[in-house]
């Protein structure tokens, strides 16, 4: 099975200890995962931060895939955003309301800067879950006001808000589900029900959660094999505009 990781970090964790791309491209290895997509872990720099995923993505092009991590209140946001999505040609953009000190409710900048995203046709990733700063349900007015662009939203809100959030977003097809994080069995085993395999893409928030755990815990959720293609690779593929549905 081809798998292809969505959801993946790069630099120092919230405690300090570092990871670097040889690490990540070694368990990537043990796993049998193709290609993943990163963001920065940590940090407040707009810059600094994409800087470090772009030497990443150098040293594996055929394995790494860059993600803008974007602050929205930070003022050279837009400029960051057409270096990283222009001239870089990042994969995707990442929110992290939470590691970023702002509530996305508001957040006015926000709607012009996915309207500056949308010109450039990548997905856009966001951390949702970590109350108080990074509930789900302005994203998903955000997702509805910006239809074009793909939102997929991180631990399908994570632990506090997995269950209202597969409910939540059965309606907004631009919404995807990410994996990682999420154990609850009751949610694992609905989302399929209430989003579709075609929505739901495989991921492990590596380096914080065990690989092998996220991994093995898909095939426990009632996917047919047709359906674990779009999980595991298919769907993130779409994404990261590699191939068409």
């Amino acid at each position: 099975m081809i798998m292809y990781d969505v959801h993946g970090h790069m630099g120092k964790t919230s405690s300090g200890e570092p990871y670097d791309a040889h690490a990540l491209v070694k368990d990537m290895d043990k796993y049998g995962i193709t290609k993943v997509g990163i963001s920065s872990l940590s940090g407040t720099v707009n810059r600094v931060q994409n800087d470090l995923v772009y030497e990443c993505y150098n040293q594996y092009p055929d394995r790494i895939l860059p993600y803008a991590f974007i602050n929205p209140k930070a003022p050279d946001a837009h400029d960051e955003i057409d270096l990283c999505l222009g001239e870089r040609k990042y994969r995707g953009v990442k929110f992290h309301s939470w590691k970023h000190g702002y509530y996305a409710d508001n957040t006015p900048q926000l709607d012009e800067i996915l309207t500056h995203i949308e010109k450039y046709g990548v997905h856009v990733q966001t951390h949702v879950g970590t109350s108080p700063l990074s509930t789900p349900f302005v994203w998903m007015r955000l997702a509805k006001k910006h239809p074009k662009i793909n939102f997929l939203f991180t631990h399908m809100g994570c632990r506090e808000f997995g269950y209202s959030v597969i409910e939540a977003v059965r309606d907004i097809p631009n919404i995807y589900l990410e994996t990682s994080v999420i154990y609850e069995t009751d949610v694992l085993t609905r989302v399929k029900d209430c989003v579709g395999a075609k929505r739901i893409v495989f991921g492990t928030d590596w380096p914080y959660k065990s690989v092998e755990c996220e991994i093995e815990k898909i095939y426990h959720m009632g996917f047919t094999d047709e359906e674990l293609e779009y999980v595991f690779h298919k769907n993130a593929a779409k994404l990261w505009k590699e191939e068409e549905d």
